[in-house]
């Protein structure tokens, strides 16, 4: 019998099959070869978010990281006031990953040190960056970007997007590798499966948790970056609904919302899924409304089949513990 997790991707490169398909159906004007270009504009900030959320969840906890949005609005307005202060704006992009960084050890400080739970520490430091946003700009953007800064997201190489290039696929590459390849990775695992065993065997599973949250922050941080490239301006709205876009991307990609199950890989296929079925809809001149209606009932199946796979996972770990 084939291994869940690989029978998960099988399962997502069908669905994204199956997305591409409906898209064809949905409107002439997705099979033309611009629309390729088109849709991979959206993936990678969508991606690292995604990828972010899948890394606090499979630490277990259950983790989960509802601010990325806001972060992502703040950290991009930082940047944008720096440039707009005289600071060089690449220095500005590093420094606003530090303050992403920041910003997720806030979450971690919340969760791993005060143990309040992951879903209202960071519902709470969501409202609060969201609303420092929107305070300091008074919904207003912040522009002035340069033009040289919009190939980062607006360019292309070879036809695809060049933050696909030098963001989105090396971020994947160093998170599956980190994962499956190193300790931290096995750590991360092991704490999400069971977090008494994992702290047993020597993991400091608080230390892990409150790392990866200011990693998300970071990552949270990238998407920033990659987002005032694109639009040349600082949107205090800039992360919005993304958040939970991060989410659905997470478990339709098979990370558990418990810890421990879960693979960048899934998120990537996910994040592609999620993206084909938005543009095929936009296509179509489909509404809002509906996209999100799709969006959802593609969520709760995700969710079920997760449920699955998860106990078909645990039954095959207890019978080999027997």
């Amino acid at each position: 019998m084939k291994d869940p997790l690989t029978q998960r991707m099988v399962f997502l490169t069908g669905l994204l099959v199956l997305a591409g398909v409906a898209g064809a159906l949905l409107s002439p004007h997705f099979l033309q070869g611009s629309t390729v270009g088109y849709l991979l504009q959206y993936v990678p900030v969508l991606g690292v978010l995604g990828m972010a959320q899948t890394l606090v969840m499979l630490s277990g906890g259950p983790g989960i990281d509802l601010s990325v949005g806001a972060t992502m609005s703040l950290v991009g307005l930082a940047i944008a006031a720096m440039f707009g202060a005289g600071v060089p704006l690449l220095l500005a992009c590093a420094v606003g990953l530090v303050i992403g960084g920041l910003l997720g050890a806030v979450n971690a400080v919340l969760v791993c040190v005060l143990k309040v739970p992951s879903l209202m520490g960071t519902l709470a430091t969501f409202f609060a960056y969201s609303g420092l946003a929107l305070a300091l700009t008074g919904g207003a953007p912040i522009g002035g970007i340069p033009d040289w800064f919009a190939g980062l997201a607006q360019g292309r190489f070879l036809g695809i997007p060049v933050h696909m290039w030098v963001v989105f696929v090396p971020l994947a590459v160093v998170l599956h590798v980190m994962l499956s390849r190193t300790r931290i990775g096995s750590h991360i695992y092991a704490a999400g499966n069971d977090e008494r065993a994992a702290f047993l065997s020597g993991v400091k599973v608080w230390r892990l948790r409150f790392g990866l949250y200011c990693l998300s922050g970071v990552i949270a941080g990238l998407a920033a970056i990659m987002t005032l490239s694109w639009f040349q301006a600082a949107r205090p709205d800039a992360g919005e609904g993304m958040e939970l876009l991060s989410v659905t991307v997470a478990v339709l990609g098979g990370a558990h919302i418990f810890g421990g199950i879960g693979r960048i890989s899934g998120t990537v296929l996910a994040v592609l899924i999620v993206t084909t079925l938005q543009v095929a809809l936009q296509l179509a001149n489909i509404s809002q409304a509906w996209q999100l209606a799709a969006i959802g009932v593609l969520l709760i199946g995700s969710v079920m089949a997760d449920n699955a796979v998860g106990d078909r996972l645990r039954a095959a770990a207890r019978r080999a513990a027997s």
